[in-house]
């Protein structure tokens, strides 16, 4: 049954406009005037409005909308995580709350949404896979970025699945929780017996995954017990209770009940306590409602399985600023996970932060002048580039980003100034780019013992893999697919020279996993694809431009038939296509350049070089702040891994400025 509370909001929402966050602050030169912004109301009180956090200086003011999926505490709990990003980034937030769960409610407020004509991003909670994917669309052509939240259109595959203009899917895995839920379920029940699932209805992404995990947990795990039936409550928890009386009436042996949501739990629960069957038939509550932990203390419920709503909100809206500011490394998917509650651990504050709340809150900017650290590898363009989009982030943020860059490419340059850094005892995150692999995780792992969180840019420790990998302690780590890189490289490289004769690698020394992975990836394409032709040799050159043209003009006078050249990075191209031009061998021996210096655009106009391959840095070094701030602000979900991508440039698209924003600078 829905609360006292939960109706006066829903009262409130019904007859207006929510509009939320950030204070009214200067428009943008091409924006409407912001208007004034007034909180949602609260389930007993009405909030004051947020104070303001002003956007950087010179930094354009954007209006996120937020579409939520209904009026329940989940999405409340969700805008509070939004609320919390967009004072953090002197934003705007508009957000809707469609009263019920249907098509019918949500399309017309998308298209008073977009019909608004200020907003600049949009991210929702579709409440239809399919039906939601034509009035998403229509936004989408009308030039408004879309993300999805919780569910998603089509099957939320956005890279190469039937639906790809939305730009993310941001969402726990929906599926994974259906299994954890009903195997607890069935484990809580002896492993045998009746269970039944309480549902909302078919088509909604998120609810059909928990229904599809719990069915096949039970079928591939639980011999001896059987699912008695599927409900479809609608989204109404009256209606819930109905349906699940019944069930009881019609099966009195019924063991268990996965509840998917909010209300199907409600609803099935609070049947359960008032039949006195609490202990006899296990409920597991999908969703941290106020409801289902009272349940849960109270006995009723045996476990509850809490998304992380705040988590999607935040990020969310950190991804949308990252879109407009010029990102271009939005990730697909970020999964958000979710937190297993129990009596044994409901009253830790680490799990109760997860609980949800009908209370959004008045959050006020919590990251200005939050110091943060950016440790680069060398002195290059690359990581200049890097800096460039990391103090771009700061300034949203009003963060103070700390920097130190070694003049060489060592370990033994990189790491007295990772000591100084943490010695300085004032900052409170770090992201850097190691220089070697393995010899910086023993430093590395004595800055995060000393209570520096920290992640990874370009390069990683270990294996990069820092989930399952032997090195766990970074948050994440943001970088290119060097290895695919490597891979486009070469297979042009061999292309450019009619995929026949020798080719040389000019790299820079072996431990450097980003460099490494471009070796391996141009290796693993010439001889899985290229038979005819063949890699003479590898040098390594220190990061030493110079050395680099000597190891290259030896080559060419060992091997005069040379027909092509692959440098790995800035130094490795510089050096290679000079000596390549020196010696007039321009268009005889093609060269290949990664990373986008000036020299290496100027080696691609000039003709020495033939293609470009661009890393994103300045996006690496974006989203290294934005997760940052995210992790700072109890953000626990994320991504451990957040792909950047790359751009091949060549000749005929150099001059376009969607490809001449990934010059390095």
């Amino acid at each position: 049954m829905k609360t006292k509370a939960l109706l006066i909001l829903a009262a409130v929402v019904a007859m207006s406009l929510i509009v939320v966050a950030c204070a009214p602050a200067p428009a943008s030169p091409t924006a409407a005037p912001a208007q004034s912004t007034a909180a949602p109301a609260q389930p007993t009180t009405a909030a004051a409005q947020p104070t303001a956090a002003p956007a950087a200086a010179g930094a354009k003011k954007y209006k996120i909308g937020f579409l939520a999926g209904t009026t329940d505490p989940f999405y409340f709990t969700m805008q509070r995580g939004a609320m919390q990003a967009a004072a953090d980034l002197g934003v705007d937030l508009v957000v809707q709350v469609p009263k019920n769960w249907n098509v019918t409610d949500q399309t017309p407020m998308l298209d008073a949404m977009v019909a608004r004509g200020d907003l600049n991003f949009l991210f929702t909670a579709p409440v239809d896979a399919q039906a939601m994917i034509a009035p998403l669309k229509k936004a989408s052509d009308a030039g408004l970025p879309i993300i999805t939240v919780d569910t998603y259109i089509g099957d939320g595959n956005y890279a190469t699945g039937p639906v790809t203009f939305p730009l993310s899917f941001i969402a726990s895995d929906n599926e994974l929780g259906g299994e954890i839920a009903c195997s607890a379920l069935a484990d809580a029940i002896g492993k045998k017996g009746k269970i039944y699932i309480q549902n909302v209805k078919p088509g909604i992404s998120s609810t059909d995954a928990r229904e599809a995990g719990c069915k096949a947990v039970i079928k591939n795990k639980y011999p001896d017990v059987t699912i008695a039936a599927v409900d479809y409550n609608n989204d109404d928890a009256s209606q819930a209770q109905a349906q699940t009386q019944a069930m009881l009436q019609k099966t009195p042996d019924l063991a268990g009940i996965f509840g998917t949501n909010v209300f199907s739990a409600q609803g099935a629960g609070t049947v359960v306590k008032n039949q006195g069957l609490s202990g006899k038939v296990k409920v597991v509550a999908f969703d941290a409602t106020a409801d289902a932990i009272s349940m849960l203390k109270g006995g009723t419920v045996d476990l509850v399985i809490a998304q992380k709503p705040s988590d999607m909100g935040y990020l969310a809206v950190e991804m949308a600023v990252a879109y407009l500011d010029g990102a271009t490394s939005v990730p697909k998917h970020i999964p958000t996970g979710y937190q297993v509650i129990t009596r044994d651990n409901m009253n830790d504050p680490k799990v109760q932060q997860f609980f949800y709340t009908a209370d959004v809150g008045t959050p006020a900017k919590k990251t200005a002048g939050v110091k943060i650290g950016f440790l680069a590898g060398t002195t290059d363009p690359f990581y200049t580039t890097m800096q460039r989009g990391a103090q771009t982030a700061a300034d949203r943020f009003g963060n103070n980003l700390v920097v130190q860059i070694p003049k060489n490419w060592n370990v033994t340059d990189q790491t007295p100034m990772l000591d100084a850094m943490v010695a300085r005892g004032d900052l409170k995150f770090l992201f850097s780019a190691p220089v070697d692999a393995q010899a910086m995780i023993a430093p590395f792992k004595k800055a995060s013992d000393a209570g520096i969180p920290l992640l990874t840019v370009d390069t990683y420790i270990g294996d990069g893999d820092y989930v399952n990998g032997p090195v766990k302690f970074p948050i994440s780590f943001i970088a290119s697919d060097n290895e695919l890189g490597g891979e486009i490289a070469c297979a042009a490289l061999a292309d450019s020279m009619g995929k026949k004769g020798k080719i040389y690698i000019q790299n820079v020394k072996p431990g450097i996993s980003s460099t490494d992975a471009r070796e391996a990836g141009c290796k693993a394409v010439i001889k899985n694809k290229y038979p005819d032709v063949t890699i003479v040799a590898v040098d390594y050159n220190q990061d030493d431009a110079s050395q680099a043209q000597a190891q290259t003009q030896a080559m060419l006078q060992k091997t005069p038939d040379l027909g092509g050249i692959f440098g790995t990075n800035v130094f490795s191209a510089q050096g290679a296509g000079a000596v390549v031009k020196n010696q007039g061998l321009s268009g005889k021996v093609k060269v290949v350049a990664f990373d986008a210096t000036a020299d290496a655009i100027s080696m691609l106009k000039g003709g020495t070089a033939d293609l470009v391959i661009a890393q994103k840095p300045a996006d690496m070094g974006y989203f290294a702040v934005e997760m940052a701030n995210a992790y700072l602000n109890g953000v626990t979900s994320v991504p451990s891994h957040i792909p950047t991508g790359y751009a091949v440039i060549t000749r005929d698209n150099m001059n376009d400025p969607n490809i001449s924003k990934f010059f390095y600078k």
